[in-house]
């Protein structure tokens, strides 16, 4: 696996590197550069299987580069020191990014992950997400992508009706479409959600509150849904769920 790395920091490259030479003396290093400019020239002649991407740089950012891309045919893994919006956009295009300073474990994990999914190319489509996230007029992500068993797909943030857990799935309720089982537990998704209309009602269940129809107290606590989902409600996210709704009236 041919790397590069596009970081305008001495200091981090320093370290990138020792990382990667202690960790991972295989992977085959062509190459780093500075800024935009740089990494796109060192892209564009080296070809490299594998991008480390910082997130600022002097002259652009990471996805002004990416921009410059009309198709990516390389894995991205950002780098960044900053937990912000930028990192929202990334998990929710499910692209892989690292915290500075970069921990080992994590590194790791990054790389084989990217080596595993080498094969079945799919960047392309995450990094038109991401771009159209960033690109958004609204402060949130409004596109997620979902990896099932047959590979990928983007939906939109508003389309999304319900989600409910399956061991350690996560199957998606998504409006005027069919469901979809996802790969990836509904924790995760309730952390990737937590600042849009998402709502843990339930240990099983996180809900779009747009989608809210009305609490039913007739046979237990329910909350019937436009789609006329029934979902249960948690008695300890009574209280929550209440104030909510009142909030948004």
């Amino acid at each position: 696996m041919k790397v590069v790395l596009i970081e305008d920091n001495p200091a981090a490259r320093r370290s990138f590197l020792e990382l990667l030479n202690e960790y991972y003396p295989n992977v085959h290093f062509i190459g780093e550069a500075t800024n935009v400019e740089e990494g796109i020239a060192l892209i564009t002649i080296n070809q490299p299987d594998l991008v480390f991407l910082d997130i600022e740089m002097p002259d652009g950012t990471g996805f002004d580069l990416l921009r410059k891309f009309p198709k990516i045919n390389f894995q991205v893994i950002f780098v960044s020191s900053h937990e912000k919006y930028a990192l929202r956009a990334i998990k929710f295009s499910a692209l892989d990014y690292l915290l500075k300073p970069i921990d080992p474990e994590e590194l790791i994990e990054a790389i084989e992950k990217a080596k595993s999914e080498f094969e079945h190319h799919k960047t392309q489509q995450r990094v038109q997400t991401l771009i159209n996230n960033i690109n958004s007029q609204s402060k949130e992500p409004t596109q997620l992508v979902l990896k099932d068993k047959y590979g990928i797909q983007i939906v939109a943030v508003k389309d999304i009706i319900h989600l409910e857990a399956n061991g350690s799935y996560t199957i998606f309720f998504i409006n005027k479409q069919d469901s979809l089982l996802v790969s990836k537990g509904l924790k995760d998704y309730e952390n990737i959600l937590s600042s849009q209309q998402f709502f843990r009602c339930h240990q099983s269940h996180l809900i779009n509150l747009d989608y809210l129809l009305r609490y039913d107290k007739r046979d237990g606590d329910y909350l019937i849904l436009k789609d006329k989902s029934k979902i249960p409600l948690a008695t300890r996210k009574k209280e929550i769920l209440l104030k909510l709704i009142n909030d948004l009236n």
